[in-house]
């Protein structure tokens, strides 16, 4: 009988951005969770609103230093984290950038260990299986069949309007991250387990499907139009690893509170996508291993490709 109780305490690593304020702001929210933590290298106050003091803290801290006591002594005050922290959070991150991301990683994935830390949860990436939106390995890609058992491809490849833009940095950085996250559940002796979600398009803001743009990046006017098969098919596969605001809530709450006693490791690997119909990411692992279940849809919003 499982004994796992979710983490009344919850860290949120760079948890100053996109991600981090809706988090926040959620958690805050549930019956489970007494208080959250948020560490950051520029802590706005203002950037949270009005937030109860006795059960939300935000820290000041260089997570790329593992000299920086702060992150390290506010690891020591809560129970669970959600890692977003990164050098560079973006796709266009820089081979320097993606190396520096990957000590971050493993530096708080050992310093939370050392803590007693029960959970983890690591915001890894969509773009680390971005080799599948393109020949050859798109090809005979049936519907749920894009599962995190099958070798990583990391890096997408496209034009945004302007230049050619390659994630492969940015990828390999998430996917080291997922390893060292594995490796130290596993380490642990049981005491730790981890999830890392490979996370759809989450945009800032509303988030709104209509806005996922055929150039990879959110458009807040009307998009370029898909006018040719290769465009059209790069806009289906953006439009189907669209993962809502109260999906991503839905899915880093589950990632965070799931029993792991039934687990095949002590650190899994899942998909974060919406319910978008036809598409290729399968989150029938994600909904069988965390319990997470979503509820949108982008076709319910766009006409079909």
């Amino acid at each position: 009988m499982s004994t796992f109780a979710p983490p009344a305490t919850v860290l949120i690593t760079g948890g100053g951005g996109n991600l981090g304020r809706k988090l926040t702001a959620h958690l805050l929210t549930r019956d489970w969770c007494r208080r959250v933590v948020v560490a950051d290298l520029r802590a706005d106050p203002a950037a949270f609103g009005d937030l109860p003091a006795d059960r939300f803290e935000l820290v000041q801290a260089d997570l790329s230093d593992p000299r920086d006591r702060r992150w390290q002594e506010a690891l020591g005050r809560v129970e669970g984290v959600v890692h977003l922290a990164a050098q560079n959070p973006y796709p266009s991150a820089s081979w320097a950038d993606a190396a520096a991301s990957v000590d971050i990683t493993a530096n708080l994935a050992a310093a939370a260990a050392k803590a007693g830390t029960r959970r983890i949860v690591f915001a890894t990436s969509n773009h680390v299986m971005g080799g599948y939106k393109d020949a050859p390995l798109a090809d005979g890609l049936e519907p749920g069949g894009l599962t995190t058992d099958l070798p990583p491809a990391p890096g997408t490849k496209w034009n945004d309007g302007t230049t050619f833009v390659d994630s492969t940095a940015y990828a390999t950085a998430k996917l080291m991250g997922e390893r060292i996250m594995r490796a130290q559940a596993e380490a642990s002796g049981g005491a730790l387990s981890t999830v890392s979600i490979r996370i759809g398009w989450c945009q800032p803001g509303d988030n709104r499907p209509e806005t996922l743009s055929v150039i990879g990046t959110a458009s807040k006017d009307a998009p370029p139009a898909a006018t040719d098969a290769d465009a059209r098919r790069a806009l289906a596969w953006y439009r189907n690893m669209w993962l809502s605001n109260p999906d991503l809530l839905r899915v880093v709450e589950s990632a965070l509170t799931a029993d792991p006693s039934g687990w095949p490791s002590r650190g899994v690997v899942v998909n974060a996508m919406s319910a978008n119909r036809g598409m290729a990411w399968d989150i029938a692992t994600t909904e069988r291993l965390i319990g997470y279940r979503a509820r949108d849809d982008v076709w319910a919003h766009v006409d079909p490709v």
